[in-house]
């Protein structure tokens, strides 16, 4: 083995010297980064050989003297971080499980996945046997980590262009940081592939559920990556239990990592929310191939988030320009376009021109805490 990868028996030592020094997250957490099939029960076959000695290459350069990585089996690696905070750690792993899958993809191995997934130490404190593997990895597949980051979930009115109605209510994040708020996806701290995604769709799952039902259509944003939405099992039985809260009906918005996630990983994690009963939005603009893929899948709705173009320093005539093209671009898919978070009537206007039907932003009130009725909205109101 090369200095960092070691045997059970050493990797269980380096745990337990943490166990018994304490800390509140000073020692990092283990890391569990797999390289997997992309399917349930499909092999890698020939690829495996190649895959893990690329994999192993790039963990290898990546860990520092103090770190230590013990493989689990074929294409799984337990990592530890002794030096390293909890947020230092889980964007080392997430670096590194990026790195595979961009190494692999350039070996053509498109039926490769590779996850991350973390596991606090003080979960192992008071379990028998807690700095042994089989421990470790029996909680590493269960635990649902929770997040200090204040985030709030606020309801925006959804606005029907074809209806002249609003017709329910978006849920979505706030943050307020250094003087600014931030909404959406802008609590973010590592992109499409943050961590803290598992921690805001938890809140946006429990926020939909406490609020009182009979408020027409729910769309709630569920960001997909590395971290998230893992088990399809899990996804239906969720969405299932949601349902009950959503009489008028619930479409989940699929962001984060969407236009990078494996097709069969993203038509699993489609169907595994259509099996719950719920409705698909994705939040890309894709080609029109993709369009067609995702219009195949089940999906009925593509979305675009005013707030992010605006983070990312588009004018207003930058912003026209992006929705005229993809307008274009998946003409004839079947798709039904929306607008998040905008900012006047004059972009929706512009915007239903372009052949965009729902809406949600400062046009039809200010975000609140709870939901709103639906209720006639027309036109000559909106386009002012």
């Amino acid at each position: 083995m090369t200095e960092h990868f070691t045997d059970r028996e050493a990797f269980e030592t380096i745990v337990r010297a943490m166990l018994e020094r304490g800390g509140q997250g000073s020692f990092g957490r283990i890391h569990l980064v797999s390289v997997l099939p992309d399917a349930e029960g499909a092999s890698l076959g020939a690829t495996l050989p190649k895959a893990l000695s690329i994999a192993e290459h790039i963990i290898q350069r990546r860990l520092s003297p103090e770190d230590a990585c013990v493989p689990l089996e074929q294409g799984k690696y337990m990592l530890v971080f002794p030096g390293l905070s909890d947020t230092e750690g889980m964007i080392k792993a997430t670096a590194i499980s990026r790195e595979i899958k961009e190494r692999l993809f350039g070996q053509s191995a498109g039926h490769i996945h590779v996850s991350v997934q973390v596991l606090p130490l003080e979960r192992l404190k008071h379990r028998p046997a807690a700095a042994a593997l089989p421990a470790m990895d029996s909680v590493l597949e269960t635990h649902e980590r929770h997040t200090a980051v204040n985030l709030q979930v606020v309801f925006q009115p959804v606005w029907d262009v074809t209806r002249q109605a609003v017709i329910g209510n978006r849920a979505m994040t706030r943050r307020h940081f250094q003087g600014h708020e931030l909404l959406d996806d802008a609590v973010q701290l590592a992109g499409e592939q943050d961590p803290l995604a598992r921690e805001r769709n938890a809140h946006l799952l429990r926020a939909v559920a406490a609020s009182p039902g009979n408020h027409g259509l729910v769309i709630m944003p569920q960001a997909l990556n590395d971290h998230t939405m893992t088990n399809c099992r899990e996804i239906t039985t969720g969405i299932h239990h949601l349902m009950t809260f959503c009489p008028d009906g619930l479409m989940v918005e699929l962001t984060g990592a969407v236009n990078s996630a494996s097709r069969g990983r993203l038509r699993d994690v489609i169907h595994a929310i259509m099996a719950g009963g719920a409705s698909v939005g994705v939040r890309i603009f894709p080609e029109p191939e993709m369009a067609k893929f995702l219009k195949d899948c089940g999906v009925s709705h593509l979305c675009f988030n005013e707030a992010q173009a605006k983070q990312a320093a588009f004018t207003h005539s930058a912003l026209y320009a992006l929705l005229a093209v993809v307008a274009h671009e998946v003409r004839g898919a079947g798709l039904g376009l929306a607008l998040w978070n905008t900012s006047s009537g004059q972009d929706i206007k512009r915007a239903v021109s372009l052949g965009f039907s729902l809406f949600s932003g400062a046009s039809f009130g200010a975000s609140r805490p709870g939901m709103v009725q639906p209720a006639g909205w027309p036109v000559d109101k909106v386009f002012l």
